[in-house]
């Protein structure tokens, strides 16, 4: 019986575990060295940066905790705000949702260098289609976000009548979206398959566990 409630439990597990995966990452390993310290957002309240950077869903997700990298040299400790934008040709467009994290919300996952390391924040879920977007990160007081070579990437850094706003060809901010897929959300056949066996399996076991023994009766 310990065999088929095994068989069952992994199979439920592979279906759970379908439904909570990474759904987009920048990077293939986020814990490499970036090829820039870090660009600020905001830097000081009279500059107002802001840092953006374009990702891509293959299919509709929904989106509940964002992993990113961040400088700890240049952070303030304050909260982090995360947006999420539409996109008006290569800027960003309207705001889809946004996002207070509080420092003290933040897990620190993971060291890059001594001074970088990785945060995940978990968010209200956020359900998005198949398309591009721009994700932002922000703090008033200071924040400054690490660069990373990437072919093809295209950072932006938002500015406003101090500093003009600048695009940085092959470099992207390190970071992850995690939810549920469209795609990951239906299991396998084989793996229903293999669930409900497994139970069937452990539920016919237990009733005959149940079944009392017949004892045949002495002779007189």
């Amino acid at each position: 019986m310990k065999t088929y409630l095994a068989a069952a439990a992994m199979a439920f597990a592979t279906v759970s575990s379908a439904h909570a995966a990474t759904v987009f990452t920048s990077l293939p390993d986020l814990t490499v060295a970036p090829v820039v310290a870090g660009y600020c957002s905001s830097c000081n309240p009279f500059l107002q940066f802001r840092i953006y950077d374009t990702f891509t869903l293959a299919s509709d997700a929904t989106v509940n905790a964002v992993t990113f990298a961040l400088d700890t040299r240049f952070y303030s400790g304050n909260s982090v705000n995360l947006g999420f934008f539409a996109l008006n040709g290569a800027l960003p467009g309207a705001q889809l949702a946004s996002y207070t994290v509080a420092a003290s919300d933040f897990a620190f996952t993971d060291t890059v260098t001594d001074f970088i390391k990785l945060v995940t924040v978990d968010i209200a879920p956020l359900d998005l289609m198949a398309g591009s977007y721009d994700i932002s990160f922000f703090n008033a007081n200071g924040l400054s976000i690490p660069a990373y070579a990437k072919a093809g990437g295209n950072l932006y850094q938002s500015g406003n009548f101090f500093q003009a706003s600048q695009f940085y060809p092959d470099r992207s901010a390190a970071f992850s979206l995690e939810g549920v897929s469209a795609g990951a959300a239906v299991p396998e056949p084989g793996t229903w398959a293999l669930m409900i066996a497994g139970f069937g399996l452990a539920g016919a076991s237990l009733r005959t566990a149940r079944r009392p023994k017949l004892v045949p009766a002495r002779p007189a």
